[in-house]
């Protein structure tokens, strides 16, 4: 799986065990400020997201059915008490794989209309060399990689894989995040 470059939460220097970081630091080390929201408001719109992706590659199949989740911005708060992300990887099953070049060509021409910049749109850097494309949504922040993994090892079916991660959020003052 790919990483996601630049989202800010997990690649970054971390605050060191059992601390938050100060809301100056939070804006230096993030680069941005974390919008306060509800982490259900924050799941349910990485969902509504991962829809419009599914329905941009435009071809037939079954997405798996995990949904969006909160995890910690580890970069700024590795023990998911103030600050959170939401990570959404799920996968498009039981599409042909000839129709994941029409899917990918779908992605290329449909995100940027949706608000989306492409970063990077080609092969992996893997044996394989499937193609990849790995986008960031200009106005909020979040960050999807996807792939069409056509040729795998083994047994693995292909499949495309999809990868949203949200920026960080601020919990409102009361949330506990281990319950959220």
């Amino acid at each position: 799986m790919t990483l996601i470059p630049l989202m800010g939460c997990s690649i970054m220097k971390r605050t060191g065990p059992g601390r938050v970081a100060k809301p100056s630091k939070v804006r230096r080390i993030l680069g941005y400020t974390p919008e306060v929201r509800e982490v259900r408001q924050a799941e349910d719109e990485v969902n509504r997201i991962s829809s419009r992706l599914l329905d941009a590659m435009g071809i037939p199949g079954t997405p798996s059915d995990l949904p969006a989740a909160a995890g910690p911005c580890s970069a700024v708060d590795p023990d998911f008490t103030t600050y959170y992300i939401v990570d959404h990887p799920w996968a498009l099953w039981r599409a042909d794989a000839d129709d994941f070049d029409t899917a990918m060509e779908n992605l290329r021409s449909r995100l940027p209309g949706m608000g989306w910049h492409i970063t990077k749109d080609g092969p992996q850097n893997s044996m394989f060399r499937n193609p990849e494309i790995i986008a960031v949504h200009t106005i909020s922040g979040h960050h999807v990689a996807i792939e069409a993994l056509k040729k795998r090892s083994g047994d693995l079916k292909p499949q495309i894989s999809v990868t949203l991660v949200s920026p960080c959020y601020q919990a409102p003052e009361g949330t506990n995040l281990s319950r959220a």
